[in-house]
């Protein structure tokens, strides 16, 4: 992992209580427990302010409860300490990505490249970039009260704002359910499936995408307003629980949710169980469903509805939203699932499997 690589050249000079509280962060990061980790680190870069490694441990650690201010903050005194730092910066460029400042991404790269000429990955990303970025300069924009749509052609500026006013419309139904409404602006960029694909390298199955941004085929999905509904909402949610829990909620919670949550309901989406030789496990389910094929795809969707919503049924919506803000705060999910739901996970799972 990289963060071990470059936590393990840390100055051996220092005070043995940093070293340990390091040593204890890098564990922390490993065990997907990234509370610890920053708290961790956060105390060693106090007794050492000088040594990149440990910014750098606490901005990854910051980066996955989305906690995007703090992350980007450690990973700038990383690199004012160490310019060379290689990691950080590919960390910082991502963030960059993720929150739709391309140019602050490109940029980052471009230092790094300065510094590291015969990186190929690096010049391959920026290339890769640059291209989105040409793309994005040619589109036009329109924008409602939370949203904000850009659109190559200046014809599509109707299905545009359609989507912005669906968009608004789940906006307060979906804030209404869950008691939480997404606290900065989501920008939804709409593509043809040519640019979907290039831009997000997804399956030709996936209806859209959610990496901070919205991203969605604009002539297929714009095509009925019931399947856009649904859509636009999927990865609201998506919207919704990255701002509660971070990037650390497992994927079967964040797709199940999503699709409970969607206009109709589940009730489609789990009608493949009907269809399924072999479910899968919860516990298979901890990261997202791209690299699936669609039918196992629409299993693992299925799968994690049916879970989230039995959940809902027995503990209650308030419920998955105090675990969502469990994971946040850095709780790792085992411990805030049983806590919030007075069931220990593996039983939880082992019910939904038995359905």
């Amino acid at each position: 992992m990289i963060l071990a690589a470059s936590l393990s050249a840390a100055t051996p000079c220092a005070g043995q209580d940093s070293n340990a509280l390091a040593t204890a962060g890098t564990a922390a990061i490993e065990a997907g427990r990234f509370g610890e980790a920053l708290e961790a680190f956060t105390k060693a870069a106090e007794v050492r302010p000088d040594d990149a490694n440990l910014c750098f441990g606490a901005g990854v650690a910051a980066f996955m409860l989305g906690r995007d201010d703090v992350a980007q903050s450690r990973f700038e005194s990383a690199l004012a300490l160490n310019p060379d730092f290689l990691s950080a910066s590919v960390w910082l460029a991502d963030l960059h990505y993720q929150a739709g400042r391309l140019a602050e991404a490109i940029a980052t790269y471009e230092t790094a490249l300065r510094r590291a000429p015969e990186n190929r990955g690096l010049q391959q990303k920026i290339d890769d970039w640059r291209k989105q970025q040409e793309l994005l300069s040619r589109f036009h924009e329109a924008r409602s009260e939370h949203f904000t749509a850009v659109f190559e052609v200046a014809a599509d500026e109707p299905l545009a704002r359609k989507a912005t006013e669906r968009l608004e419309t789940a906006y307060w139904r979906i804030g209404k359910t869950l008691g939480v409404y997404p606290s900065k602006r989501i920008t939804v960029v709409l593509y043809t499936r040519e640019q979907f694909t290039d831009v997000t390298g997804l399956t030709a199955w996936s209806a859209a995408a959610y990496d901070g941004l919205i991203r969605l085929p604009l002539a297929e999905a714009l095509e009925q307003t019931d399947e856009l509904d649904r859509v636009l909402s999927h990865e609201l949610v998506h919207a919704v629980v990255t701002m509660l829990g971070g990037r650390t909620v497992p994927a079967w919670v964040s797709e199940g949710l999503a699709t409970v949550l969607e206009p109709a309901g589940s009730q489609d989406a789990e009608a493949a169980l009907t269809r399924a030789d072999v479910r899968p496990l919860l516990s298979a389910l901890p990261r997202g469903f791209v690299g699936l094929s669609r039918h196992d795809a629409e299993i693992a969707y299925a799968t994690s509805a049916r879970a989230v919503r039995r959940l809902i049924e027995q503990r209650g919506v308030d419920t998955v939203v105090a675990l969502l803000e469990d994971l946040g705060r850095g709780a790792p999910f085992d411990r805030a699932f049983q806590q919030r739901t007075a069931m220990r996970y593996e039983d939880f799972a082992t019910l939904v499997a038995r359905e």
